[in-house]
């Protein structure tokens, strides 16, 4: 309920809950619905990511880790670097990387 009371935000409950609510059902019940439009004008947020992330917190929070990761790829300098750095990697290259890496001091 917050969410309304910020600037930009204030329609959201009215469109959710009168305007059209079956299309948020049908945005809802996206596997992925981070990667989907959201209904109405709220498909603009899609330029503005993390509005978009406000309103995937407030809807779908099961759905923040994956949404996050996404833009961090798309906005940070060198996300996409950061978020699959090892993605080429087996799981014994990983622990073997970071057994490399450790001290006795450092684990």
């Amino acid at each position: 309920q917050k969410l309304v009371e910020l600037e930009d935000f204030e329609l959201l409950a009215q469109n959710l809950e009168r305007d059209a609510p079956n299309r948020f059902k049908e945005w809802f019940n996206e596997l992925t619905p981070e990667d989907s439009k959201l209904p109405l004008d709220w498909k603009r947020l899609d330029q503005a990511y993390f509005q978009k992330l406000l309103v995937i917190r407030c809807l779908r929070p099961d759905r923040m880790a994956t949404a996050l990761a996404n833009w961090i790829r798309m906005v940070l300098p060198g996300g996409r670097d950061y978020m699959d750095c090892d993605a080429s990697l087996s799981f014994y290259e990983v622990l073997s990387s970071a057994y490399e890496d450790s001290t006795n001091a450092t684990p």
